[in-house]
């Protein structure tokens, strides 16, 4: 299992504070489990990624029957 956990401002001496308490447990071979992958707020798709969920989309569409309800899986596995 993985977890998000996002600090989406650095305006204050907490967030930094707590970007670089993190930042630097990185680098320690104890702490090799964790990772800091930062994302850009402006992301776009390359032009073959939008083709690929389109092609993903469309066979959802034509094929829902063939896939569970997101809510009954986490409620299957969540009972585990």
């Amino acid at each position: 299992m993985s977890y998000t956990i996002k600090i989406e401002r650095l305006d204050s001496d907490l967030a930094k504070n707590l970007y670089w308490y993190l930042k630097n447990l990185t680098k320690s071979k104890e702490y090799d489990f964790l990772q800091i992958i930062e994302e850009s707020e402006d992301a776009t798709l390359t032009e073959e990624q939008k083709i690929e969920l389109d092609f993903r989309y469309q066979h959802f569409m034509k094929n829902k029957e063939d896939f569970e309800d997101w809510d009954d899986l986490k409620q299957k596995h969540m009972k585990k």
